[in-house]
């Protein structure tokens, strides 16, 4: 799967599916992290050629109806995590994928429920990784492994 996540995609994939109207108040909508995320579930959903449907617990049906859940951050932390919200014990069994969108690091992952949840370290709902993926710093080790092990990021 390619990266086509970035605001300025996002901008496009608008004007090209909805309109001049719409395209005219995007900047303002994309301004907005929760507006921001529907239109990447969305459009994940399409460029994986699956049905949007979001329903509690996931966002996405394939053609093999697999329940893919959908999750975006482009926010770093202060301690230099990035994160995940609502994304632990309140979406168990919720899914059978896990798609996380890295709009900081243009990075794509999918990961198997079962192997998110007995790899997978939680702060309540909250999914934690490293900004740099370790490469400057040895935080959230385990979980930034899990992800390396189920990047589809495309060039």
């Amino acid at each position: 799967m390619k990266y086509t996540y970035s605001k300025k995609a996002l901008k496009e994939y608008l004007k090209n599916g909805y309109g001049e109207y719409l395209f005219k108040n995007a900047d303002l909508l994309l301004d907005d992290c929760r507006f921001q995320a529907l239109i990447i579930e969305v459009k994940a959903a399409d460029d994986a050629g699956n049905t949007f449907v979001n329903k509690v617990g996931y966002d996405e049906l394939s053609k093999d109806n697999l329940r893919i859940e959908t999750k975006f951050t482009n926010y770093i932390m202060p301690t230099g995590e990035l994160r995940l919200n609502s994304a632990g014990e309140n979406k168990r069994n919720g899914f059978d994928f896990i798609r996380i969108i890295d709009g900081i690091n243009e990075r794509i992952f999918e990961i198997p429920h079962d192997v998110y949840y007995e790899r997978g370290k939680f702060y309540g709902n909250e999914f934690k990784w490293s900004a740099s993926y370790n490469t400057t710093d040895k935080i959230q080790t385990g979980n930034t492994q899990l992800l390396f092990n189920y990047e589809i990021t495309q060039l």
